[in-house]
């Protein structure tokens, strides 16, 4: 039985996005970057392994991001992002925030290329009834 890709199901890949860009770093003190700076002699294993397992998944989320939509595409989300934040400023949403938000905004932007990236053969199959495929072996 096939799944259908949702709202809900873009909703968990941007969920798993924002985490894994907030969790390498954010302004608030607590995240890979602090504790990896935080030069004690103990937990460097699991530092390590952490590091490990944050790049394997940025290559995870970056290389379907690239495959998907490629440079031209990640060009275009990267700029729909900004407008909507241009958007928000004009509106005045942004006006009340505090010094850290362009450094915010800027990971919400990143997050939301990487779930745009990892959404678009779903959300391309869903419109388009075309199927993306990286299958090359020969047969």
């Amino acid at each position: 039985m096939t799944r259908l890709f949702s709202y809900s199901s873009f909703f968990v890949r941007w969920a798993v996005a924002l985490f894994l860009v907030l969790a390498t770093y954010n302004p608030s003190g607590y995240s890979y970057a602090h504790w990896l700076l935080q030069f004690t002699v103990d937990l460097w294993a699991f530092k390590a392994l952490t590091g490990i397992l944050l790049v394997v998944v940025y290559l995870l989320f970056g290389l379907a991001t690239l495959r998907s939509l490629g440079w031209p595409g990640i060009a275009i989300a990267t700029a729909l992002s900004g407008a909507l934040t241009w958007a928000c400023a004009d509106l005045g949403v942004l006006a009340a925030l505090g010094p850290m938000t362009p450094l915010m905004i800027a990971m919400i932007v990143f997050a939301n290329v990487l779930a745009i990236g990892i959404s678009w053969s779903h959300i391309r199959q869903r419109l388009s009834g075309q199927v993306d495929s990286n299958d090359v072996t020969l047969r």
